[in-house]
C-alpha cells in the first residue's frame, strides 16, 4: 500500500513539474519578457552599461592623478672617468654598487577646454547607447508580435483544415455508400479522394508550419526552444483590438516621439561637441605638478642597512610647478579639422531633415495599409461566409445526385482559397496594425 502511494506521489510530482514548465504568455507578457531576456536586448543592455563606464572615465581625466615608481639597480661595472692630475691619465670610478630608487607624482588638470567637451560627449555616447537599447527593444516587440500572430494564425490554419478534412470525409464516405449501390460515378468519388488526400498534405504542412512558428517566437523571446510555452491570447482576442481602428487611425503622430528622430537629434548633439572640441584646441591647457624622489646610494644590496654618509648616502628632491602649454602655429591642422567638423554637423543636419520627411510618409503609408488591412479583411469574412454556404448547397445536391463531383470540388476549393485568404488577411491586419503603433511610439521605452 506505501509503495503505490510512492509511485502516485511520484507520478504526481512529475505532472506537475512538467505543467510548471510551461509557461503560459498573452501578447504583451510576451513583449515584456522578450525585453527582458532576448539575446538583441542583453546585449545592448551591456552596452549601455559600457557607456556609463566611458562617462566615468572621462569624469576621472580631470581628477587629481598620482602616480609612483620605485627601481633597484645592482651597478656590474660603475662608470669610469678618465682624468690627468700630473701623473698620467688614471681611471675614477664614481658610483655605488648598488642604488634604490622611489619617485611619487602629483598631477591636476587646472584648465583645459578639451576636457570639458570630453565629459559632455561622454554623456551624448551613453544617451546614443540608451537610445540604441530603446531601438533594440522596439523591434523585438514588433517581431514578438509577428512571430506571435504567426503562431495563432498557422494554430487557426491547422484547426480550420481538420474541421474541414473532417467535413469532406464524411461527404466521402456517404460518396463511396452511395457509389457502391449505384448512385454515383467513380470518377465522383474519386474526385473526393483527391480533395482529402490535398487537405492531409495541407494539414501536415500546417503543423510543421506551427511548430516552425512557435520555435521563432521562442527564439525571439529568448526562450529555450526546448522548453514548452502556452500562447493565451487567441486570434479572436487579437483580432478584436485590432478591428477598432478607428482610434489608432486618429491618433496624431508625434516626430519626436519616434525612436529614428531621437537618435539624430542625440547624433547631431554628439557633432556638436565635436565640432566644440576642435575649436576648444585653440586654447591653452594648465597643469598643476608635484613630484618628490627618495634615492639610495649603497655599497649593500640591502640598501636600507648601513650607517648614513659611510655604508649609504640619501638624497630626497621635491618640487612643485606649473604646466602652460599654448599651441602657436601647426600648419592649419587645426582650422582643417574645425572645417571638417562644421561639414560634419551640416551632413547630420541634412540627415535630420530627410528622416523627418521620411517618417512622415511612412506614418501616411502605415495608416494606409492599416485601414486597407482591415477593408480587405472584412471583405474575405463575407467572402468566406458567401463560399462556404456555395460549398453546402454543391454538397447537398452532390448527394442528391444533381451536381457533379466538378462543381462540388470548384466550390470546395473556392471555399478553402476563402479561408485562406480570411486568414492571410487577419495576419495582415495584426501585423499592420503593430507597424502603426511602432510609427505611432506605442513601444517606446518611459525614461
Amino acid at each position: 500500500m506505501k509503495t503505490k502511494l510512492t509511485l502516485a506521489w511520484i507520478a504526481f510530482a512529475l505532472v506537475m513539474g512538467l505543467k510548471a514548465q510551461e509557461t503560459g504568455f498573452s501578447l504583451i507578457q510576451a513583449q515584456d519578457y522578450a525585453v527582458q531576456n532576448s539575446y538583441s536586448v542583453r546585449s545592448s543592455v551591456l552596452e549601455v552599461d559600457k557607456s556609463k563606464k566611458k562617462l566615468f572615465e572621462s569624469i576621472a581625466l580631470g581628477l587629481p592623478q598620482i602616480y609612483s615608481s620605485a627601481n633597484w639597480t645592482k651597478n656590474i661595472d660603475l662608470q669610469a672617468f678618465i682624468a690627468d692630475f700630473g701623473n698620467g691619465p688614471e681611471a675614477l670610478t664614481i658610483g655605488t654598487p648598488y642604488a634604490a630608487a622611489g619617485n611619487i607624482n602629483a598631477e591636476q588638470l587646472l584648465f583645459d577646454g578639451s576636457y570639458i567637451v570630453a565629459v559632455l560627449a561622454a554623456d551624448v555616447l551613453k544617451e546614443s547607447s540608451l537610445n540604441d537599447l530603446e531601438n533594440t527593444e522596439i523591434e523585438i516587440r514588433e517581431m514578438v508580435a509577428q512571430s506571435y500572430h504567426l503562431v495563432k494564425v498557422t494554430e487557426e490554419t491547422k484547426f480550420i483544415i481538420e474541421e474541414n478534412l473532417k467535413y469532406v470525409k464524411q461527404n466521402y464516405k456517404e460518396s463511396k455508400r452511395m457509389y457502391e449501390v449505384g448512385f454515383m460515378e467513380e470518377q465522383d468519388v474519386d474526385q473526393l479522394e483527391l480533395i482529402v488526400s490535398n487537405l492531409e498534405n495541407n494539414l501536415d504542412y500546417a503543423v510543421k508550419q506551427a511548430s516552425i512558428a512557435q520555435m521563432l517566437l521562442k527564439f525571439y523571446m529568448g526562450v529555450p526552444v526546448e522548453q514548452e510555452i502556452v500562447l493565451t491570447d487567441d486570434v479572436e482576442t487579437l483580432m478584436l483590438f485590432s478591428q477598432d481602428g478607428a482610434t489608432l487611425m486618429n491618433e496624431q503622430f508625434v516626430l519626436e516621439n519616434h525612436i529614428e528622430y531621437r537618435s539624430l537629434e542625440t547624433q547631431q548633439e554628439g557633432q556638436l561637441l565635436n565640432l566644440r572640441n576642435e575649436q576648444m584646441a585653440f586654447l591653452p591647457k594648465l597643469k598643476f605638478n608635484y613630484n618628490l624622489s627618495y634615492n639610495i646610494f649603497s655599497a649593500q644590496g640591502n640598501v636600507f642597512q648601513g650607517e648614513q654618509g659611510v655604508d649609504r648616502v640619501d638624497n630626497r628632491l621635491q618640487n612643485i610647478g606649473l604646466n602652460l602649454s599654448l599651441p602657436i602655429f601647426t600648419g592649419g591642422s587645426r582650422t582643417a579639422r574645425v572645417q571638417q567638423a562644421k561639414i560634419q554637423l551640416e551632413q547630420v543636419e541634412i540627415a535630420k531633415e530627410q528622416v523627418t520627411d521620411n517618417l512622415k510618409v511612412q506614418y501616411e503609408v502605415a495608416k494606409a495599409e492599416y485601414d486597407y488591412a482591415l477593408n480587405s479583411y472584412f471583405t474575405q469574412k463575407r467572402n468566406v461566409e458567401i463560399s462556404k454556404r456555395i460549398r453546402d448547397v454543391n454538397a447537398k445536391k452532390l448527394a442528391e445526385g444533381v451536381a457533379t463531383s466538378l462543381e462540388y470540388t470548384q466550390a470546395e476549393n473556392q471555399y478553402q482559397d476563402a479561408l485562406g485568404n480570411a486568414i492571410n488577411a487577419a495576419n495582415n491586419v495584426l501585423d499592420k496594425k503593430v507597424q502603426l503603433e511602432k510609427m505611432l511610439g506605442k513601444y517606446n521605452k518611459i525614461r
